[in-house]
C-alpha cells in the first residue's frame, strides 16, 4: 500500500488576517517587491519575511502562520488581484 503523507493544514485565513498581512507587506513593499535576485537581496527579503511573520503572529488571533505560508498567501492574493485587473481591462475593451 502506498501511504501518502498529507500536508499539515492550518486554519483558513479570516478577513482581518488578510488585512493585517497586506498592511504589513505594504510597510515593507520596497524590499519585498524588489526584482533583484542576488544573494544579498534574497537574504534581506528572507529576513524581512521573518520580521513580517513575527509581527503578524503577535497581532493575529487565529493561530500561528509560518513565513512560508504568509509569503504563499500574499503571492496568491497578488495573482488574484492581477487577474481581476485583467478582467476589468478586457470588459472595458469589449464595450
Amino acid at each position: 500500500m502506498n501511504s501518502k503523507v498529507k500536508r499539515e493544514r492550518s486554519t483558513n485565513c479570516i478577513a482581518s488576517e488578510l488585512e493585517l498581512l497586506v498592511d504589513l507587506v505594504v510597510r515593507h513593499n520596497k524590499i519585498l517587491e524588489n526584482k533583484k535576485t542576488d544573494a544579498v537581496t534574497a537574504n534581506v527579503k528572507s529576513k524581512t519575511w521573518d520580521i513580517l511573520a513575527k509581527a503578524f503572529n503577535s497581532n493575529s488571533l487565529n493561530g500561528f502562520r509560518s513565513e512560508k505560508s504568509l509569503k504563499s498567501k500574499y503571492e496568491h492574493l497578488k495573482k488574484g488581484a492581477a487577474s481581476c485587473v485583467i478582467t476589468v481591462h478586457i470588459i472595458r475593451a469589449l464595450k
